[in-house]
């Protein structure tokens, strides 16, 4: 029954589909074709490999580098090139020879033109990226989006612009890392020239090649699972007249494993169960230092289907899928939970949309969702819905890995397997085609998928892994992983939204702050569940963070990072994760509590850090069979070769903390912290001095607080800034919740300047404050809260005083009748309350044993605060006596009303100060001996790398002349900088541009107006 329904599906779409496939055609052709000019490169970073991509298909390029770099950051590469290859078969018009040409893009070894030497390769279509950007579109890079996305791309209008052109939709980024190129054959004009005369539209005579178009994306995810792995997918469009009945795809590899130096003794091999072809170093060892090798591989994971040939090729019951019929050929796309039976969806019920989000693929968990759109909720699959056509990998009939040559790559000739060799590169890419025979040599891979036809105005997938593994068994394992993304449709764990990362270095110090973004996330892949966790906060000497990867697994690999702080919910989910990888657990918290600010005392002056604040989730320990582990965000900071920074994501900050110059005067912050200026609370605020360049002159502060609910039972809501400058009175921060008030937890920085509130969130008595404060009384008087009764009894938020009063002034007790020889004023509030007095000896008068309860009302309901023990202190006491007075003294949460006040002066330099401190001069390191533990590693490079040291404590102003020990000047220095650096880098390279030899050397320090100082240091072979 169910075929009969797809039958019938299909006649009733069909027509459909073929005029909506030749418009949408018409749109490709209408394009700019493929140029050079377009070509961009950039880096996939996104988790522990990092390498060079081009949009024009190239992945890694020798002896470029990072190229294969695994771990990122490690300086070990494992690759020198690897390309996509599409060839078919096709007959030529003129001389009616059976041709087959290839497209692709190489570095070398490619066709191009003998007269104007243009080179015959794929290249990138241009309007898939920022003009201005120099790397092609990554999710993570706004900068690098086009600000309109063509609109020739199928189901998108003008509300797509400004969001990320995502696989699954709208804005709608499932890894934590992806790039989107589209590439084109047109520049092949080998086969269009006499005797062939072959050109895929006939209309067109200048569009060359085959008429592919190839829409390209890479993924990287940085949960520690899919860390080693980056997805490359392929959308293969055919625009050209003619069906092509026999195609190949593949890729032309370049293995490099041990990087530029160790190249000569590589092996591969193949698994064509797995679908995998791999790479490793024979003896598992490359220069310099011998450092152990891995392996990298080649997964194929959705090769191009045959849904006409008959035959199930990938062994799932379906012989004739098809990813562009409008059918759901497998059935798994789901409609929207209906939960009331009404038969439409009802938004306001929340009823689960599942697939059926529309053609944007956005649904109402996203951030970016604007409302319904075309086909949401309609119960029927729509293009562009998840597991439906495009988005459903399971919609074709796979074929799988099918040829794979290894040849010698110094082999250049004729018969070689480069990609300029079409016929070759036909013959071997061939079915069945295997050939692994050369080993231990300096090698290329030709790997390949077919024959499959690519029918006209067809569109085919094909998709590989590039992941590495630390020997065979981690590449296999880290391949199962690889299949769950594939088969969850590149669907896997998603970490948390990223925080936004600011911060400030000062002297010995770094403030980090971040907004609580992460927290609103959900998790697609867990069905929308809400399941943030905690933040950890990482600080590394490197941008990769390579060198605090410290926890390592039962095998001595790897796994996570160790952070210097973590704050996560409390919320009972602590301690390591119960799932695991390999004896490795994820610690989950300690139940810390969240805060957003946190303050590094740890650093040390002039060296570089990166910072990154990495929110991460539960995971889920019942997922599947073997449960999930908890997914961190990526930390992404980019260098090139040289250390000049490239990009830093929003959750990460490279600061460099220094001392102020000579003669600085800091900041001043006066006024009182410890109390309130006018209210009831008892906490207190620290104010830090976070930027002192941006601390105002003569500005004036409050800190001023709410609270929700009447007393006793208030509670502080939040707090609020209000500044004073020049008159003028503004609001710098409106609302500061009191999840954010606690030790640790600091204001946004303003002007300079953060603020911590230290709240008393709970009413208690202050010991330190209460007790005797006139007289001589030495009766033992305890205070704690009364238990007597539940209904009545609270901790009042008052300060008291008990006053021993003249006879005619006493007082009755409201309920026991007795005149006591005291009264209680709430010192509070300025007014006189009742007490009652437990007569424990029962002889209706007050005295040693007895109890004292404070009694406050709320409407006409009284309530028992406060008891007051009165104990005998043994031996000779003193009773108290009129006059006498024991004060009770409780702290309390700030309320309504209350506030800090505090005003500030700036920073100051003062010349006669700086010139009695000039002797503080120093260079560091002196001696400098071979280097200095802050310089930068020399990734890539050849020669000495980065040398540097550090005059410090110097003035704002000021020239440095070095000479050598004979009077010769090697090099002159100048400072003018503001007043929080007091510090100067020198690279040691003279004025000529030499590096400086080693030896003994003078500086003379001149600042107008302060002094000069003279000093040496040495530099040391």
């Amino acid at each position: 029954m169910k075929r009969n329904y797809l039958v019938i599906l299909f006649f009733l779409f069909s027509t459909i589909l073929i005029a909506q496939s030749q418009d949408q055609i018409m749109k490709y052709r209408s394009e700019p074709y493929g140029d050079k000019t377009y070509r961009k490169k950039g880096i996939m970073d996104g988790n522990l490999i990092r390498t060079i991509f081009r949009n024009d298909g190239q992945v890694g390029t020798w002896p470029d580098r990072p190229s294969g770099e695994w771990p990122a950051g490690s300086d070990h590469h494992y690759l020198d090139g690897v390309t996509p290859i599409f060839t078919s078969a096709v007959i030529a018009p003129m001389n009616k020879q059976l041709i087959h040409p290839v497209a692709a893009s190489y570095r070398e070894e490619v066709d191009f033109d003998p007269v104007t030497n243009d080179l015959w390769v794929n290249e990138p279509v241009p309007g898939y990226a920022a003009a201005n950007s120099e790397e092609p579109a990554i999710s993570g890079k706004k900068l690098t989006w086009p600000e309109v996305w063509p609109k020739v791309l199928p189901n998108i209008d003008n509300t797509w612009d400004g969001f990320w052109f995502g696989y699954f939709g709208r804005g709608i980024i499932n890894s934590d890392y992806e790039t989107f190129y589209v590439m084109d054959d047109s520049k092949d004009k080998e086969f269009t020239r006499a005797p062939y005369g072959y050109f895929p539209v006939a209309s067109d005579q200048n569009r060359g090649g085959l008429g592919y178009r190839v829409e390209v994306r890479g993924f990287q995810w940085s949960h520690v699972l899919a860390e080693d792995i980056i997805f490359w997918h392929y959308d293969i469009i055919n625009l050209a007249d003619a069906d092509y009945d026999t195609t190949f795809f593949g890729f032309y590899c370049d293995t490099g494993v041990g990087g530029v130096n160790d190249n000569g003794d590589d092996n591969a091999s193949y698994d064509i169960i797995r679908d995998i072809a791999y790479a490793f170093d024979k003896d598992g060892k490359a220069p310099p230092d011998n450092w152990k090798t891995g392996y990298v591989g080649y997964a194929f994971l959705e090769s191009p289907g045959d849904g006409f040939n008959g035959i199930d090729d990938d062994l799932d019951g379906l012989t004739d899928e098809r990813r562009d019929d409008g059918i759901d050929n497998d059935g798994d796309w789901l409609t929207f939970t209906d939960l009331n039976g009404n038969g439409k969806w009802d938004p306001e019920d929340n009823e689960p949309l599942n697939n059926d989000v529309g053609k944007d693929g956005v649904g109402p968990f996203d951030l970016q969702y604007a409302g319904p759109d075309q086909g949401e909720g309609d119960g029927i699959p729509t293009a562009g819905e998840p597991n439906f056509d495009a988005t459903d990998k399971d919609e074709s009939d796979q074929i799988g890995l099918t040829s794979l040559v290894i040849e010698r790559l110094s082999n250049k000739g004729p018969n070689s397997v480069w990609p300029k060799n079409d016929e070759v590169v036909w013959r071997k890419m061939n079915y069945n085609s295997f050939d692994t025979l050369l080993q231990n040599s300096n090698i290329q891979m030709l790997f390949g998928s077919g024959p499959f036809p690519i029918k006209q105005y067809r569109r085919e997938r094909f998709s590989m892994a590039l992941l590495f593994g630390s020997d065979l068994e981690d590449l296999i394992f880290n391949k199962e992983t690889v299949q769950q993304i594939y088969n969850a449709n590149y669907n896997f764990a998603k970490p948390p939204l990223k925080a936004t990362l600011t911060a400030i270095a000062s002297d010995k110090k770094v403030f980090l702050y971040w907004d609580d973004i992460s927290e609103q996330s959900v998790d697609p892949f867990l069905g929308y569940k809400k399941d943030f966790e905690g933040y950890l906060i990482y600080r590394s000497t490197e941008p990769q963070f390579t060198d605090i990867k410290l926890i390592t697994d039962s095998k001595g690999e790897p796994k996570y990072w160790k952070p210097i702080a973590q704050f996560d919910l409390k919320n009972g989910i602590k301690g390591p994760d119960p799932v695991g990888i390999n004896g490795a657990h994820f610690w989950r918290g300690s139940d810390t509590g969240l805060q957003h600010s946190y303050v590094d005392t740890t650093v040390t002056n002039g060296i570089r850090y990166y910072y990154a604040i990495v929110a991460y989730d539960q995971g889920d320990p019942m997922f599947g069979t073997k449960g999930l582990l908890p997914s961190e965000t990526t930390k992404i900071i980019s260098e090139d070769l040289v250390g000049n920074i490239k990009f830093v994501d929003i959750n990460c900050a490279v600061v460099i903390p220094n001392a102020p110059v000579a003669g600085y005067i800091p900041p001043e912050i006066v006024g009182e912290t410890t109390s309130v200026k006018e209210g009831v609370g008892t906490g207190s605020i620290n104010i830090s001095a976070l930027n002192p360049a941006q601390i105002q002159e003569n500005a004036t502060y409050k800190i001023l607080f709410r609270s929700g609910g009447e007393v006793p039972n208030y509670k502080t809501t939040s707090y609020a800034i209000v500044r004073n400058l020049n008159g003028v009175t503004d609001t710098i921060e409106a609302r500061i919740d009191s999840a954010d008030i606690g030790l640790g937890k600091f204001s946004p920085p303003f002007d300079g300047l953060a603020v911590e509130v230290n709240n008393d969130k709970k009413v208690v008595v202050d010991l330190e404050k209460t007790g005797w404060v006139k007289g001589f009384s030495n009766v033992i008087v305890e205070v704690m809260p009364d238990a007597s009764s539940p209904i009545r009894n609270v901790a009042w938020p008052s300060n008291y005083e008990i006053t021993w009063v003249p006879e005619a002034d006493r007082p009755l007790t409201p309920f026991t009748k007795i005149k006591v020889p005291f009264k209680v004023m709430n010192t509070t509030r300025g007014d006189i309350v009742q007490a009652e007095v437990l007569d424990n000896n029962k002889d209706k008068q007050f005295g040693i044993g007895d109890d004292i309860v404070i009694i406050e009302y709320v409407g006409n309901a009284y309530k028992l605060t406060w008891k007051i023990t009165y104990q005998d202190p043994g031996g000779n006491w003193g009773p108290p006596v009129v006059g006498d007075i024991f004060r009770i003294t409780t702290k309390k949460p700030f309320m309504k009303g209350d506030y800090f006040e505090f005003s500030t002066k700036s920073a100051k330099v003062d010349s006669k100060l700086a010139s009695d401190v000039m002797s503080n001069i120093a260079v560091v390191p002196n001696p400098y001996i071979s280097a200095a533990g802050w310089e930068k590693r020399n990734f890539g490079q050849t020669g000495r790398g980065e040398r540097r040291l550090d005059f410090i404590h110097l003035p704002a102003v000021c020239t440095i002349r070095i000479y050598t020990v004979t009077g010769a000047l090697v090099k002159t220095l100048s400072k003018n900088s503001g007043p929080e650096n007091g510090s100067l880098t020198w690279d040691l390279v003279t004025e000529d541009g030499m590096d400086i030899a080693y030896g003994i050397y003078i500086y003379h320090v001149d600042a107008p107006g302060v002094g000069e100082y003279i000093g040496k240091f040495a530099i040391i072979k």
